[in-house]
């Protein structure tokens, strides 16, 4: 499911903006558990 964000955020959205929202995800999923 994230893999296929990525993907879809790759189509209109810069490296840097990826990266940040990657981190992003990663801290929501660690937030979480």
């Amino acid at each position: 499911m994230v893999n296929t964000i990525l993907k879809e955020a790759d189509l209109f959205c810069p490296n840097s903006v990826r990266i940040n929202f990657t981190i992003y995800l990663v801290t929501y999923y660690i937030l979480i558990y």
